[in-house]
C-alpha cells in the first residue's frame, strides 16, 4: 500500500470490547453462506505488521538554543528532526543528572534527571555525523579540562605515592618497635599520614561508548556518581546481556542508576559504593539492533525493567530521496549558541550539604502541576487489562516520570540554577514529545516481538492468506492447531490486534441455533502479503 495510517495515540478507537465465551461452546451450526463478503464495508489502508507509521518529532519541542541547533544539524546532514531532538535531550541530561530533581506533589516522590534515549534508523541513515556532532562539547570539554587540570592532577599523584610510601615505611617501624610506647607512638603517626591523603585525582570524563557493568562501577566512584553511554553502535546491549559473563545478565548497577538508587557492590578486592549515582544513554543504532532485544538472554531485559526505561524514536528514514551535494553547513550562531549552552549547564556547581552534594529541587507551578497530573491521569486510565496500553504498560507505566525527566531538563537549560519553578509552557512542550514517543514505543516493542498477541495476529493473519478467506467465523480460528487447547480469549486477542490494524471487521454476530461470531476480512491485504 501506498499509505499507512498514523498510530491513534488518543483517539476512541481501542480495542472492541469482547465477552469471553464459555470455553466449552465450540460446536456451533454448519457455515453459513454470508453474501456480504466485506468488500462493501468502508474499509481504511490495512496497517501491516512492521509497517507503523510513527509520528514526527520536531525541533521545537526544545528550547530554542537547543531546538535551533537540532534544527540545522538535521537541515545539514538531512537526517529526521526527531533523531537529533532524543540525542541532543541526552546530551543535556548528561550536563546536569545528578545535579538536579524534579518533585511533582512537594512530597517525597522525586524524579532524577538521567534519560536513556534509543534512537533506530537504518545503515547509512548518518548517525554517526549527528550523534559526533551532538556530543562535541562534551569531548572539547573533558580535553580541556584535562589540560587545565594537568599540573594538579601530577601533584595529586604525587603526594599520594609519596604519602604511601611514608606511610608502609613507618608501618614497618612500628611493626619493629622495641616497646609499646615507641609503637603507639609510630601507630599514630600512620594515622596522621593517612589523613593527610588527599582524594585521588582523575582527569574529568563525562561519556563513554562500551563499558563493563564492572567498569560502569569505577567510572561512577570516580567521576562523582555521573556517567553517560553515547555510542552509534548497539554493543551496550550485549554487554548488558552478559557478553563477558557467559550469558549471566548482570545489569543492577544500569538500572539503580536510572532510578538514582543506592548500590554497594562487594566481592574479593573489588568494591563500589554508590549512594545516587546517574547513568543516561543516547544510543543511535540499527533497527535490527532493537528487534533483537527480545531474543537470548537479552529475553531478561522486560522482565526486569530495563526495556521500560528507554524512550524509543524510530523515525521514517528519508534515504533515497536525499540531495546529493547539497550538503549545507550548520550556522555558526545555532553551533556556537549551543556549545555555549552545554558549557555553562556543565559548570553548574554542585550543591553541597553536610559535606554531601544533594540535588536542587525542581517543583512545578500550579498550572504546570495541573498539566502533569492530567496527562499521568490519562495515561493511567489507558492501562490494565483490555486497556490500550495494556501490551505496553510497563512502558507506559514510567511515561510520566519520563515527562518530568524531559521537563526538568528543558528548564534548566532555559534557567539555569537558579529560577526553581518548571512552568506550564515547558511541562506542555516536554508532555506533547512524550505523546509522540508513544507511537514510537509501539513501533519498538512491535519490532522485538515481545508481545504474543501479535504473534498469534500473525498466524491468523497468514491462515487467512494461505486459504484466502474473505472472512471466517470466531469457532474456525479457535480450531486452529495454535489455539484449540487454549482459552477463546488468547483468539479474542488476535482478532483485537487484526482488528485494530484494519485486517478484520468488528464481530458479526449471526442469528443461529448457537450464536456465530463472524469476521470480514479486509481485500486489501490479499494484494500486499505475499
Amino acid at each position: 500500500m501506498d499509505s499507512k495510517p498514523k498510530v491513534n495515540l488518543f483517539g476512541d478507537n481501542s480495542s472492541p470490547s469482547a465477552e469471553i465465551l464459555d470455553n466449552n461452546t465450540h460446536d456451533f451450526a454448519p457455515a453459513i453462506a454470508v453474501k456480504d463478503d466485506g468488500a462493501a464495508l468502508d474499509w481504511q489502508d490495512p496497517v501491516l505488521f512492521g509497517e507503523i507509521e510513527t509520528p514526527s518529532i520536531g525541533c521545537e519541542l526544545l528550547p530554542p538554543v537547543l531546538g535551533e541547533f537540532a534544527k540545522e544539524l538535521s537541515r545539514h546532514t538531512q537526517t529526521p528532526e526527531a533523531m537529533a531532538v532524543m540525542l541532543v535531550l541526552a546530551v543535556a541530561a548528561t550536563c546536569i543528572q545528578k545535579r538536579f530533581v524534579v518533585s511533582p506533589y512537594g512530597d517525597d516522590y522525586t524524579e532524577p534527571l538521567p534519560l536513556w534515549c534509543v534512537v533506530a534508523m537504518p545503515p547509512a541513515s548518518r548517525k554517526t555525523a549527528v550523534l559526533s556532532a551532538i556530543r562535541e562539547p562534551l569531548v572539547t570539554w573533558e580535553r580541556e579540562q584535562a589540560e587545565t587540570n594537568k599540573g594538579a592532577i601530577f601533584e595529586n599523584q604525587t603526594k599520594r605515592e609519596v604519602l604511601a610510601k611514608r606511610i608502609e615505611k613507618t608501618r614497618k617501624l612500628a611493626v619493629d618497635a622495641e616497646g609499646p610506647g615507641e609503637r603507639d607512638r609510630l601507630i599514630s603517626e600512620c594515622s596522621s599520614l593517612e589523613s593527610e591523603m588527599p582524594e585521588e585525582m582523575k582527569e574529568p570524563r563525562l561519556w563513554t561508548s562500551d563499558i563493563t557493568p564492572e567498569k560502569l562501577q569505577s567510572l561512577l566512584v570516580e567521576h562523582g556518581e555521573r556517567m553517560a553511554v553515547l555510542a552509534d553502535e548497539g554493543g551496550i546491549f550485549e554487554v548488558m546481556s552478559g557478553l563477558y559473563s557467559d550469558g549471566n545478565v548482570n545489569i543492577d548497577v544500569f538500572l539503580q542508576a536510572h532510578a538514582g538508587g543506592s548500590v554497594r557492590v562487594d566481592r574479593g578486592s573489588r568494591q563500589a559504593h554508590l549512594d545516587k549515582p546517574a547513568l543516561t544513554f543516547g544510543l543511535a543504532v540499527q533497527p535490527s539492533i532493537i528487534a533483537d532485544l527480545s531474543q537470548g538472554s537479552k529475553r531478561k531485559f522486560r522482565g526486569n525493567g530495563a526495556l521500560a526505561r528507554f524512550l524509543y524514536c524510530i523515525p521514517e528514514s528519508n534515504i533515497g530521496s536525499r540531495r546529493i551535494g547539497k550538503s549545507e553547513p550548520i550556522k555558526p550562531a545555532a553551533k556556537i549558541a549551543y556549545n555555549a549552552c552545554l558549557y555553562k549547564l556543565l559548570f553548574i556547581e554542585p550543591l553541597i550539604v553536610n559535606k554531601k552534594e544533594q540535588p536542587r529541587v525542581l517543583v512545578l507551578d500550579e498550572h504546570a502541576a495541573s498539566e502533569f497530573v492530567a496527562f499521568a491521569e490519562m495515561i493511567e486510565s489507558k492501562q490494565g487489562e483490555r486497556g490500550e496500553f495494556e501490551l505496553i504498560q510497563d512502558w507506559t507505566g514510567k511515561l510520566p516520570g519520563a515527562a518530568l525527566r524531559i521537563a526538568g531538563i528543558c528548564h534548566v537549560v532555559e534557567h539555569g540554577g537558579v529560577n526553581l519553578n518548571i512552568n506550564k509552557q515547558t511541562m506542555t512542550r516536554a508532555l506533547d514529545l512524550c505523546a509522540l514517543l508513544i507511537g514510537h514505543a509501539q513501533a519498538a516493542f512491535e519490532m522485538m516481538g515481545c508481545d504474543p498477541s501479535v504473534s498469534d495476529a500473525k498466524y491468523v493473519l497468514r491462515w487467512l492468506m494461505d486459504n484466502r478467506e474473505r472472512s471466517c467465523k470466531q469457532n474456525d480460528i479457535h480450531r486452529l492447531p495454535r489455539f484449540k487447547n487454549g482459552k477463546v480469549d488468547r483468539v479474542i486477542k488476535a482478532v483485537d490486534v487484526l482488528h485494530e490494524r484494519h485486517i478484520l471487521s468488528k464481530r458479526d454476530e449471526l442469528s443461529t441455533k448457537k450464536p456465530t461470531l463472524i469476521y470480514h476480512v479486509n481485500p486489501a491485504i490479499f494484494g500486499t502479503v505475499s
